[in-house]
């Protein structure tokens, strides 16, 4: 995240120009979920177990925080926790089409990029896409326009990634962070975009635990590994008369990477969900999804 600053430029005494860098960050999706637990220190033997046909997971507390019928799972996906990897955007001008004194232009945005002083977190705005011209001068070359694009690029106190020349004719985009997501590059007519470092998102980040488990206490500075549990629950509704009807619900499950009880717990679950886990021969597990 990069913070707001202030410069104060003094020409004279009683005026001063006043110059604002965005407060500029960036917000992954929410994954939609019913329920979710946390768990900082689990124990394979107990804090996940499957017996009398249902699976039962524990919290932080010891506390049974998830029962579900075997029959009723649905699906899962498991996510291992990274802090992901930048997306890096290769503009290659080689064989872009040069007119002399024409002017170009280059656009960059990426999906979850926001501004704190345009909308930002709190009205969920998308930053918006940022846009360089440049001009050339009556003998151009791709090296020129490279340049200019690159210096336009550093130059811009708000853009949430920089750039650098390679080759001569290739600008070099990199995000500043894996959270702004992969990076929407338009070029001149000619230019060749291609990834030089494909995106990874992030997972498992103490600020994605905390926008599913708002209790800061609980949740550490470790990455999490993530399961999404799928399953169906059974749910009073006003359409059947006296009845119950079951519906497809997610339950999310964060497990401490940093804890030494972890790889065995993901072991185990994973096992439990898939259907290999043993001595339990009946179940046949469900998908990944």
């Amino acid at each position: 995240m990069h913070g707001a600053w202030l410069f104060f430029n003094h020409t004279d005494l009683g005026r001063c120009i006043i110059l604002f860098k965005m407060a500029i960050t960036f917000k992954l999706p929410v994954i939609n979920a019913d329920s979710a637990l946390l768990l900082n220190t689990p124990v394979a033997a107990t804090d996940v177990v499957l017996a009398s046909g249902r699976l039962t997971i524990k919290d932080e507390s010891g506390a049974n925080a998830l029962i579900v019928k075997a029959s009723d799972l649905l699906g899962f996906r498991y996510t291992a926790g990274t802090v992901g990897t930048a997306n890096v955007v290769d503009v290659q001008l080689s064989a872009a089409a040069l007119v002399p004194n024409g002017l170009y232009s280059l656009t960059v945005s990426a999906p979850y990029a926001q501004a704190f002083f345009s909308g930002g977190v709190e009205t969920n705005a998308t930053f918006q896409a940022r846009t360089y011209t440049a001009g050339v001068d009556a003998t151009p070359t791709a090296a020129e326009l490279a340049t200019l694009f690159a210096a336009e690029i550093n130059a811009d106190v708000n853009a949430y990634f920089s750039a650098v020349v390679t080759g001569s004719t290739t600008v070099r985009i990199t995000a500043d962070n894996a959270g702004f997501g992969g990076l929407n590059v338009v070029a001149p007519v000619g230019a060749t975009v291609t990834d030089s470092t494909a995106w990874v998102s992030p997972a498992g980040t103490p600020s994605q635990v905390l926008a599913q488990i708002n209790n800061a206490s609980l949740v550490t500075a470790a990455l999490y590994q993530t399961y999404q549990i799928i399953y169906r629950k059974e749910i009073r509704t006003n359409l059947v008369n006296g009845l119950e009807v079951s519906k497809p619900v997610t339950a999310l499950v964060y497990l401490n990477a940093a804890d030494a009880g972890t790889a065995a717990t993901v072991t185990k679950l994973t096992s439990i969900l898939n259907g290999s886990y043993t001595p339990v021969a009946d179940f046949l597990g469900c998908p990944a999804v």
